[in-house]
């Protein structure tokens, strides 16, 4: 069956360097070379790139423009010069997988029903080891994104499926509707093109799609880095500028606009903030300012400027095309703002313009906008995501579970990401490298922290987000009592203590909503906070219970009801029959714990009660890399071993119970069982492994002490026992042996326990804040009062002076590399004649 015909269309601006490696990959694409021609539109190049074409390159139609048209006019001329069905679109500084043209044509192919018009590929760095274009995402202000950049390409796993627009460095389009619904605005120039044509694309009735099959290797920023970035700055806000004009409805326009056009003022004075002192014009100063009429300023701050200025001389046209989409228009914003993806994306690194973009969005009140959810949010896990989890890694995956029914969420874990949880992103970073993380945090609006990971990657806080920070886990009061039990040094100890104590003081320094299990934990970090500073009038103004900045979520249970699987215990274990009574150690054995007051209990208990046996479920912690070994392990199967109780009447678990799997153990247990020492971690921990108890409405005997010791007693869910009780354990287990009841008659006083701490409503508090996310209010006073000291720059601008820096060494790495390949070409007798004229000045 013949192929349908296609054109590859590559746009070329003095990239001469890059050409061979484009070229050459194009014309080793496996699809039938009858149906496939290659067209190169040079716009007026002055290295020998139309010389190298010529020559090394014959078969290849070369276009010559006698002026830089552009990239948007370059692709129209040469879609209209192709006789082909499709046309296909590669940057210069790009190579293609042999496959890349057979994948996309079987794309649209395969969608063309759908009226797809055109198919996006994956792009990914020159080695194919970093993510450049796997997502299409756009802002309400119309400034495109593609998430994920920069991250490791096995790390984010993405599907075939629609998109907002595919990225025209590597694009599949229909030849005949691109060209109908007026294909790029060659009013772009560069930048944004794409964008515009997918939104119009999906505004007029068709659809644009994404392949991960179709793969194309790209030189990032090649092209881009032979230009001022003013001059990039200036295309970007122009553009995106009239593209909103162009596309929303009069509704959504006449809301947004305003709004946009305010940032784009506010971005301008803050990146000429390096040069641009803005109290020469304050009239109460004027005594004291220069009098003279002109001053210097950055270029960049007059680029947005240039931006405004250029849709103001073309609005008459712009506004003719912005009727004309109007009056085509097949679907509503509302259909279209789900493919936005990011729609109150931030496009700075300075957190002054996000709070500036955040008020915008409040005062104008564009979320209102949103059918759907809007929100990005990043949630950290500090445990890999696998079968086998543990606290974290569980918590995250419940949060994640509950805010993706109202926002955006990406999950990212260390090294491991195993995990599929429907409408949540899940991603592995390497635990090793932050620069992942730092990346991640750039596409979101809100990270949600917790443990170390503020101190293990800074990278985090370059991206100055909104930060949730997640508070349930006292783990400094975990590492006092870890160097008690290990009998670290007094030195030691000091030393693990001022860590712990430091990275909760930057926690509590730089959140903006914080998070917690229990009353008795809030009251803590309470004080904490008051300590921190971060108590202050804005806060207590703004709600005198101070739940807008600290609020409670626990850990929850699932809202369905547990259902057994297969045995596990009963009939399995070697030494456990169907008749046993079985008591359920339902965690791990960490140090705080104290299961050796259990065990010698249940030798107390060998010869009475027989049938009496107890297992303990978690062996070591699965993330033994971060948590290492826990002693107490060693030291409870040691005692058992002891007491000639070990695999007779206690029995270990030498792994990690899958976590679906611990509905098994719960479900043959008879009771469950807590305990631990008195100390102060005590009176602030949160035992996640009494809230299974509560899911299976499963009897405990616990340690009193803890806050959910509290709730066992207060709703009679079974006993609560003094700490480190021998005898109040043996009495309490040998009750429990001999008045087994069955489960049914257990769910009357588990079910009101159980409605109360379901993870929706545990995360009530959080899904409020991440709906209407904001910075805390001392933050932005701070910021504003920072904003106006002398010689503040913007980030961005700091940003812009350092590419400047790296585009001018590169040009000269280019520079030498140049005459560097002359000398490997035999010609060292010219470059020396030429260094001689050098000399000779």
């Amino acid at each position: 069956m013949d192929r349908p015909s296609v054109s590859i269309i590559v746009i070329n601006f003095n990239g001469k360097k890059h050409l061979v490696a484009c070229l050459t990959s194009l014309l080793a694409q496996r699809y039938p070379s009858n149906a496939l021609d290659i067209i190169v539109v040079d716009n007026a190049s002055l290295d020998g790139s139309c010389d190298l074409i010529r020559q090394q390159f014959p078969s290849i139609r070369l276009i010559e423009n006698r002026e830089n048209l552009g990239f948007a006019p370059a692709v129209n001329q040469a879609v209209r010069l192709s006789q082909a069905q499709y046309v296909a679109l590669i940057n210069n500084d790009a190579k293609a997988d042999p496959d890349w043209i057979a994948q996309l044509v079987a794309e649209i192919e395969a969608h063309r029903a759908e009226k797809v018009i055109a198919v996006g590929a994956k792009m990914l760095d020159w080695e194919g080891q970093q993510i450049d274009f796997i997502q299409a995402a756009l802002n309400i202000f119309g400034h495109g994104n593609q998430p994920f950049t920069r991250m490791p390409a096995a790390s984010v796993l993405v599907q075939a499926g629609p998109q907002l627009f595919a990225c025209g460095g590597a694009m599949l389009a229909d030849r005949a509707a691109f060209l109908a619904i007026g294909g790029f605005d060659e009013s772009y120039f560069a930048y944004f093109e794409d964008v515009d044509f997918g939104w119009r694309a999906w505004l007029l009735g068709y659809q644009v799609r994404f392949t991960p099959a179709a793969v194309v290797y790209h030189r990032q920023h090649a092209t881009a880095n032979t230009m001022g970035g003013h001059q990039i700055r200036s295309l970007l806000e122009r553009n995106a500028l009239r593209t909103i004009i162009k596309h929303y409805a009069d509704e959504q326009l006449w809301r947004i606009l305003p709004a946009a056009l305010l940032l784009i003022i506010q971005r301008s004075l803050l990146d000429g903030a390096g040069g641009f002192d803005r109290k020469e014009f304050d009239l109460r100063l004027r005594n004291q300012g220069d009098q003279t009429s002109t001053m210097q300023v950055p270029k960049i701050m007059l680029s947005y400027i240039a931006a405004l200025g250029d849709v103001i001389d073309g609005w008459d046209a712009l506004w003719a095309e912005r009727q004309r989409i109007q009056q085509l228009r097949q679907r509503s914003d509302a259909e279209l703002f789900k493919l936005f993806e990011q729609p109150f994306g931030l496009i700075d690194i300075d957190i002054q313009l996000h709070m500036q973009q955040q008020t915008m969005v409040e005062s104008f009140k564009l979320r209102e906008l949103m059918p759907h959810p809007t929100t990005n949010v990043l949630i950290i896990s500090i445990d890999p995501l696998q079968a086998a989890l543990a606290g974290p890694a569980i918590r995250s995956v419940q949060i994640a579970k509950q805010l993706s029914q109202h926002c955006k969420v990406v999950l990212a874990a260390p090294d491991r990401a195993d995990l599929t949880i429907a409408n949540v992103q899940t991603i592995a970073f390497p635990s090793n490298d932050g620069t992942s993380l730092g990346e991640l945090a750039l596409n979101a609006e809100v990270i949600i922290v917790q443990g170390y990971s503020l101190q293990k990657y800074p990278q985090l806080l370059n991206a100055e987000r909104i930060l949730v920070v997640d508070l349930y886990d006292p783990f400094h009061f975990e590492a006092l009592e870890l160097a008690e039990r290990r009998g670290m040094s007094l030195e030691r100890a000091i030393a693990v203590n001022d860590a712990s104590v430091e990275a909760i003081s930057e926690q509590l320094a730089l959140g903006d909503f914080f998070i917690c299990a229990s009353e008795r934990q809030r009251d803590l970090w309470l004080g904490a906070l008051t300590v921190s500073k971060r108590i202050t009038p804005e806060h207590y103004r703004n709600d005198p219970t101070l739940r807008k900045l600290i609020d409670l979520v626990p850990f929850g249970l699932p809202n369905e009801p547990p259902q057994a699987t297969k045995p596990v215990m009963r009939g399995v274990i070697d030494g456990i029959k169907h008749d046993d009574v079985i008591a359920l150690w339902g965690g791990g054995i960490w140090e705080w714990l104290d299961p050796l007051t259990i065990i010698r209990a249940m030798a107390k208990l060998q010869q009475s009660h027989p049938q009496l046996k107890l297992v303990f479920m978690g062996g070591q912690h699965p993330n033994s890399h971060d948590v290492g070994v826990m002693q107490r392990y060693t030291e409870a199967v040691d005692l058992a071993k002891e007491l000639g109780l070990y695999a007779k009447t206690v029995f270990f678990n030498q792994t990690w119970v899958e976590y679906d799997q611990r509905v098994n153990y719960l479900l043959e247990a008879d009771l469950g069982v807590s305990a631990h020492h008195n100390h102060t971690e005590t009176r602030f921990a949160f035992r996640t492994r009494l809230l299974d108890y509560i899911w299976a409405s499963l009897p405990m005997i616990v340690s009193a002490g803890d806050s959910l010791a509290d709730v066992v007693q207060q709703e009679q869910l079974g006993q609560v026992v003094a700490i480190e009780d021998v005898q109040g354990w043996v009495a309490a287990l040998a009750h429990a042996a001999d008045t087994r009841a069955n489960r049914e008659q257990r769910q009357a006083q588990f079910a009101q326990v159980q409605q109360a701490y379901t993870w929706q409503q545990a995360c009530a508090p959080l899904i409020e804040f991440c709906r209407q996310p904001q910075y805390a209010a001392d933050k932005r006073r701070n910021v504003k009062a920072q904003s106006k000291q002398a010689g503040h720059t913007s980030m961005r601008y700091r940003m812009d002076e350092l590419d400047r820096v790296v585009a001018e060494k590169n040009e000269h790495i280019a520079h030498l590399e140049q005459h560097i390949k002359a000398m490997e070409n035999g010609k060292v007798m010219r470059l020396l004649k030429w260094a001689t004229r050098l000399r000779k000045g």
